[in-house]
């Protein structure tokens, strides 16, 4: 991948600070090499001469010259931080709303830790990468230029002679490069099984305590952690290397110089002014060049990071916007799933097989199974969050990709069992998705789910935030919310994801179950009969497949596997779990 292409985009729009900050390094690279072309005459007229004419010149000189380099100094570093801080937030922007673009099949085949290690660790690699070495690399290499200048200015047969090293200083800096590169690479990805492992335990630490399982997840992450410290070795050795193996080439020209160089002043040749001239700038251009091998490797590890994050930006959503579908106003007639197929990317069998289902406007529909029988992939199809396999999915005989799918979603409404609760407020939390909304409409909303009084004992009230996943929370709490935002929304077809399922939330959540539903389209999904008994119509699901289907009533007098799921979860049958009836 070319990242330097890839950031091109990136940096086009600050190209005149770029060019400015450019303006200010050439001005710090000639006053290097310029302040070094002075020793000649300085050495010379001052030291040999002993002209204090040209001693009070320097004195008077050397400060003003200094002060000059400071301002264009500031201004290159300034400006390279600020342009380095933009890009890096574009791309954050940039990698947050593609996230937000990809379908959920991308998240089921990746770890979170790995998605989260490129976001985190990698854009902050790429960010240091960006502050650093765009200005010492284009600095040091006008300054190396200069000088070499000021060499061939100096004795251009002594300038020639300085040159034998770049040969060798430029493959070694290649193939160390290559190097580099390749084990920051692996580092990178061995980093986001660190960051897997470290998310596994911190969001299951309760499990793993209550099995004493801490050594094992100890044990795990220490071999990782081990791996990348062999990975990282072997880029820090090929990074060690480069310094020295550029600081022995360095003196191997140097004794060649000194030797030409004394026999050169023995001989009347050369002055000692020109000879300190020119080691001066030998030197000064040397200390620049190790700094480039130096760079060389935060270099490689930046265009590691670089191609991981552009890597992420590349992915493209499986589901995409249809440019000829039509808006989706209301519902009018029914929501048909028909013969529909689907199976998880990632899974062996289908999680749905063969599916027809029909939910009339007015309706509530329960779709009852024990888990695992394909429920969860009903809400992701019906919301469009994955296309079926085969079979289609229909709003009033529309098939759901030749709709437009955000005036769709628009019309739904999903409430889970353990809602999302952002990391904000109340009012943010029950009004998501709306950009403007009235507080009267908010305090509404969360009246009629029986919310208002537990967010009025709140510290802040609606301004109250709710820590990560509202943990501050009951369950009930969070479901009451959950219905708030749906209310709010004022959908057509209302899905409850088991979201009446929690035997125990209470009455109060209960009847903000039942207010949202009132008056709407209900698609009930759970695995408790008794959720299903007020129902229209019964859809019973099994292993991915719908095996009975009408009344509750009606399936209960038919005694097949509905039956047997009441009769075990009332406590009248013997025996074992829901799972053991499922097989």
């Amino acid at each position: 991948m070319n990242v330097y292409a890839r950031l091109a985009p990136y940096l086009r729009p600050h190209r005149i600070r770029f060019v400015q900050a450019c303006v200010a390094m050439l001005g710090v690279a000639v006053f290097n090499g310029g302040s070094l072309y002075l020793l000649k005459p300085i050495v010379d007229n001052v030291f040999v001469s002993k002209d204090f004419t040209m001693l009070w010149l320097v004195i008077v000189g050397v400060p003003l010259l200094v002060l000059t380099k400071t301002v264009f100094s500031y201004i290159q570093n300034y400006l390279m931080s600020w342009i380095g801080q933009r890009i890096t937030q574009d791309l954050r922007e940039d990698l947050f709303r593609h996230l937000h673009e990809l379908s959920l099949d991308f998240f089921a085949e990746r770890e979170a830790g790995e998605v989260l290690s490129r976001v985190t660790n990698d854009l902050n690699t790429l960010q240091m990468t960006l502050n650093s070495v765009p200005l010492y690399l284009i600095r040091d290499s006008l300054t190396v230029l200069i000088l070499m200048i000021v060499l061939f200015w100096v004795d251009w047969r002594f300038a020639l002679l300085a040159l034998l090293s770049l040969p060798a200083i430029s493959i070694t800096l290649i193939v160390l490069g290559r190097k580099m590169r390749h084990s920051s690479l692996q580092t990178q990805v061995l980093m986001a099984r660190i960051y897997r492992r470290f998310q596994e335990s911190l969001n299951g630490m309760e499990i793993i305590q209550a099995y004493n399982y801490e050594d094992g997840a100890i044990d795990k992450f220490k071999d990782e952690n081990q791996l990348f410290f062999v990975e990282m070795m072997r880029y820090l050795r090929a990074t060690a290397l480069a310094a020295p193996l550029m600081e022995f080439a360095g003196a191997m020209v140097v004794a060649l110089l000194i030797y030409y160089g004394g026999t050169e002043i023995i001989d009347g040749k050369m002055t000692p002014g020109a000879f300190f001239a020119f080691m001066g700038s030998f030197f000064a251009a040397f200390a620049p060049a190790k700094n480039l091998a130096r760079l060389n490797s935060e270099l490689q590890r930046g265009l590691a990071s670089g191609e991981r994050i552009f890597q992420l930006l590349d992915e493209r959503p499986r589901i995409r916007p249809n440019p000829a579908a039509r808006p989706f106003t209301d519902l009018v007639s029914e929501i048909e799933f028909k013969a529909v197929s689907f199976q998880f990317p990632d899974s062996e069998r289908p999680a749905l097989k063969n599916v027809n289902l029909l939910i009339r406007r007015g309706e509530r529909v329960a779709v009852v199974g024990p888990p695992g029988a394909g429920k969860t992939a009903l809400v992701h199809l019906l919301f469009r969050l994955r296309e079926p396999t085969h079979g289609a999915v229909l709003f009033d005989g529309v098939p759901l990709p030749e709709l437009e799918i955000r005036s769709v979603r628009e019309r739904l409404a999903l409430i889970n069992g353990e809602p999302l609760i952002l990391d904000d407020t109340v009012l943010q939390n029950v009004s998501i998705g709306r950009s403007v909304v009235a507080m009267s409409e908010v305090e509404g909303a969360c009246r009629q789910a029986c919310a208002a009084g537990f967010i009025a004992a709140l510290p802040l009230g609606y301004l109250t935030r709710l820590g990560q996943r509202g943990l501050r929370l009951s369950v009930g709490q969070r479901q009451r919310l959950a219905v708030a935002r749906a209310l709010l929304k004022d959908p057509s077809v209302v899905v409850l994801d088991a979201a009446s399922g929690d035997e125990a939330s209470g009455e109060e959540t209960e009847r903000a179950f039942e207010r949202v539903m009132q008056g709407r389209t209900v698609l009930i999904l759970t695995d408790r009969v008794l959720a299903a008994a007020a129902a229209d119509r019964v859809y019973v699901l099994r292993d991915g497949a719908v095996v009975e289907s009408g009344g509750h009533a009606e399936l209960l007098r038919r005694g097949g596997f509905y039956r047997r799921l009441y009769d075990l979860q009332a406590g009248a049958a013997s025996g074992a779990g829901t799972e053991e009836v499922a097989s």
